[in-house]
């Protein structure tokens, strides 16, 4: 790769390691935190509790502690040494996992929490978790001197903030590779000669070779079609992309706001829903496809019948993509008639997984330019846009799809659905002819157009 130099090449030069050794370590003094906190208050413990029992209970209550601290992301690498995060997050995971002992202890009905020892333990557990955190960082900040914890980074565009940007991660410990830019020769230097510009933006996928675990993306210095092609490949890099926060990017994309060297980043994220709450939306999903044919099946069934005695197309076809741009066909019954009725054969998609009672509005195999946003879930039979009965804009249309992407819940898709039910007795309209329900339609991100 003649764009690289040698000396910037290297194949397990990532700080990936070291961060994983650092999580274990953070495990077992995590472990040992809490046991001290046990043991000082030990002299608490429920009267009765033999010292065997107490051990019993100190092992359980460890490995609960642990669960704790991994699901608020303390083991995660953007939440360590991000300023005050950390130290915060800890506290507020000793107050949920105190509050959660006394709930568990009044449904169970054991009684075995004295007021003195949950009152001694919850601020035992946080000093004692705060302190050996605050040492295990003195820990890190000591071995950054000898090249370990150092980050390999990589900045896309070059303006002022960039430079800036650059300048402050060097100073809080990341190795700065340099930068990719669409406007400067390959070679060319920035700021006072520290960095090198390594290629074009497009480039980014071949930065396997950098070792780099991030990258940080300034929007503003960065032509369009270069942003679109890091938003539409980061899912097959292994290192993390962040997006420099602005206005504008708040608005769009699938982010969550980090902190990294005391910067405010977004992290990009290829998929929201994953782990149990896509078990919760799918389980929804099919309760709400299999309640529909069973409902509205006989309806449907009478109509298919009627359309057959009298020779007429029963189904109209609907070429779709789904979430990995592969085309299914989707069913409609032909002719007018209620809506629900007409999308009943839709349902089928539903339960073979092509498709979600609420998502995105569904695309088509002619469209091009759509976000990317917009394909990280499944199309939907409904979506936000049409639950409402207001008339929408074509950018309206694309930011109540964006919204409803990187802030879905299952409690929003109920909402949608009800607000799709109290728009439809509004309307009082139940007709509609089903050969526009998936009408190619191009708006903002060229997407098909929906009804429901």
């Amino acid at each position: 790769m003649r764009w690289l130099p040698e000396s910037l090449v290297r194949g397990d030069g990532s700080v990936r390691r070291d961060w994983a050794s650092y999580a274990f370590a953070l495990l077992l003094l995590d472990g040992v935190a809490a046991a001290a906190a046990l043991a000082v208050t030990y002299g608490l413990r429920p009267a009765g509790l033999s010292p065997g029992g107490y051990l019993v209970a100190a092992v359980t209550l460890v490995a609960c502690w642990l669960a704790m601290l991994a699901g608020w992301g303390l083991y995660g690498r953007t939440r360590l040494l991000s300023g005050t995060d950390e130290y915060a997050r800890v506290v507020q995971a000793a107050v949920v996992f105190s509050v959660s002992l006394v709930v568990a202890d009044l449904l169970l009905g054991t009684h075995m929490m004295p007021r003195a020892w949950l009152i001694s333990f919850l601020p035992a557990l946080t000093a004692f978790s705060g302190v050996q955190r605050m040492a295990a960082r003195r820990v890190v900040y000591a071995a950054r001197l000898r090249g370990a914890f150092r980050p390999r980074a990589v900045i896309v565009g070059v303006d002022e903030r960039s430079l800036l940007l650059a300048r402050h991660l060097s100073d809080s410990g990341f190795d700065l590779v340099g930068f990719l830019d669409d406007f400067r020769s390959v070679g060319s230097r920035i700021g006072s000669g520290e960095w090198p510009v390594l290629g074009a933006a497009y480039e980014l996928d071949r930065a396997g070779p950098l070792g780099v675990d991030e990258v940080f993306v300034n929007p503003l210095a960065t032509p369009w079609e270069s942003r679109r092609a890091i938003l539409g490949g980061h899912a097959s890099w292994r290192f993390e992309v962040r997006v420099l926060a602005g206005r504008d990017e708040s608005l769009t994309g699938h982010i969550n706001v980090v902190s990294r060297a005391g910067v405010p980043l977004y992290a990009m994220h290829e998929v929201r829903i994953t782990g149990l709450e896509a078990a919760i939306k799918r389980t929804f999903d099919v309760a709400a496809a299999s309640a529909l044919l069973l409902i509205l099946g006989p309806l449907a069934l009478a109509r298919a019948a009627n359309r057959c005695m009298s020779r007429r197309p029963v189904f109209d076809r609907h070429t779709l993509l789904d979430v990995r741009d592969r085309p299914f066909s989707v069913y409609t019954l032909a002719g007018t008639g209620p809506r629900a009725v007409s999308k009943l054969p839709a349902a089928v998609a539903v339960l073979r997984g092509q498709m979600s009672i609420v998502g995105p509005a569904p695309i088509g195999t002619g469209a091009s330019g759509v976000l990317p946003e917009l394909r990280m879930m499944k199309p939907g039979l409904t979506s936000a846009v049409w639950a409402d009965a207001r008339q929408f804009d074509e950018a309206s249309m694309v930011a109540v799809q964006l919204e409803y992407v990187r802030n879905y819940s299952v409690w929003r898709d109920i909402q949608i659905l009800w607000h799709r039910l109290l728009a439809f007795r509004r309307s009082r309209v139940d007709e509609v002819n089903t050969a526009a329900f998936w009408q190619f339609r191009p708006y903002a991100a060229t997407a098909v157009e929906q009804e429901s």
